[in-house]
């Protein structure tokens, strides 16, 4: 699939703060570390949450286009009880917004399953236990073919008017920033610049 516009600019728009999170957060390396796991996954616990709450509402419009969305949450919370950790309830995640600003969300949490794939085979290339990391990889090797449908489902909603290019630039935004303050463990603003 060649990149759409819409793609091409939520990639540019989002570039800074996704850099700063792979640069900053330590993400893999805390996740290979037992006792920083469960800190690690609670935050991302908080992330999924926010996103689902703000995407939810339009999974209906999604799955219309041929994405069929699934929350990650639970897979979170699976992984932590696995650990003998039980998942916090967290603050209420806010929901509302347009349609195209869930499908920013979507295009960073969606997107996070393509790097999840890739720390969980360096993990077990390494030899690192993977007890409570399911959610890190839960598609397997369809994981690429649900990437496909979403960002053609992404296409198909700004080509039709259902979503504006506008709106998702601006949930993609806010999905990396609640990325940032949540996985970067020091100076989170300086990804929001």
């Amino acid at each position: 699939m060649s990149s759409s516009p819409v793609l091409e600019a939520l990639r540019l728009s989002t570039a800074a703060r996704h850099h700063w999170i792979e640069a900053e957060s330590g993400v893999e390396e805390r996740l290979r570390d037992g006792a920083a796991r469960p800190v690690v996954m609670r935050r991302f616990l908080d992330l999924h949450r926010g996103a689902e709450a703000r995407s939810a509402p339009w999974y209906s419009a999604l799955r219309a286009l041929g994405y069929s969305p699934e929350a990650r949450s639970p897979l979170i919370v699976a992984g932590l009880l696995e650990l003998g950790d039980a998942a916090h309830p967290g603050a209420p995640a806010a929901g509302g917004g347009s349609f195209g600003e869930a499908i920013g969300w979507i295009y960073v949490t969606e997107g996070s399953m393509l790097g999840g794939r890739v720390m969980r085979r360096s993990m077990i290339a390494d030899g690192i236990g993977l007890e409570g990391l399911g959610f890190l990889d839960p598609w397997g090797d369809a994981t690429g073919t649900r990437w496909r449908a979403f960002l053609r489902a992404m296409e198909d909603a700004c080509a039709s008017g259902q979503a504006a290019q506008v709106d998702v630039l601006k949930g993609g935004c806010d999905a990396f920033d609640l990325a940032c303050a949540l996985l970067v463990p020091t100076r989170p603003t300086e990804c929001l610049a």
